[in-house]
């Protein structure tokens, strides 16, 4: 607007003496359309420009298949760690050193048709017995001496006296 509407193109219409009051009046608004048109567009040319724009982007646009968060290589890695954790924390390595416990994990087959952990523990454990406590047979604790003997009953035929039976003989005087 400002290019075409200025104050030199307003005094060039009004002091050309050429043109009726009617015909300056005329051409000042076409003027002024001039420049409306010029840095405006009207509401329906640009309903249809939004419309085609759309219209393009849609044909453009391919929605992505839906991913499926258990198939990822991340999910993969976090679910192998979890298992890891399980299986190093149950009983089956409990007779695994602990610093040893993840090295002898990804020595197993975890495959479908893998024999059991425990059967896989033990060959492993014939390879690399150092990654392996020692298996010592439960012993029962046992306090003090082993029983012997019996309770005093106070009859004549076992001990007549406390100093017969520990061995406490009083001085005579």
């Amino acid at each position: 607007m400002a290019g075409i509407f200025t104050r030199g193109a307003l005094d060039k219409i009004m002091n050309n003496a050429d043109l009726t009051p009617e015909q300056r009046t005329e051409q000042i608004f076409s003027l002024y359309g001039r420049a409306l048109d010029e840095g405006f567009i009207s509401k329906s040319a640009a309903e249809d420009a939004k419309n085609a724009a759309v219209e393009a982007a849609k044909a453009g646009f391919k929605v992505p298949d839906p991913i499926n968060p258990t198939e990822t290589e991340e999910y993969r890695k976090i679910a192998q760690e979890r298992d890891m954790l399980r299986a190093i924390g149950g009983e089956d390595f409990q007779t695994v050193k602990p610093k040893f416990r993840e090295t002898v994990f990804g020595m197993l087959d975890h495959g479908d048709k893998a024999a059991p952990v425990a059967d896989q523990l033990k060959g492993i454990q014939e390879k690399y017995e150092e990654y392996f406590t020692a298996q010592e047979p439960t012993v029962k604790p046992t306090f003090g001496s082993p029983d012997k003997g019996k309770m005093p009953t106070g009859e004549k035929g076992d001990a007549a006296k406390i100093s017969d039976i520990w061995g406490f003989a009083p001085k005579e005087k």
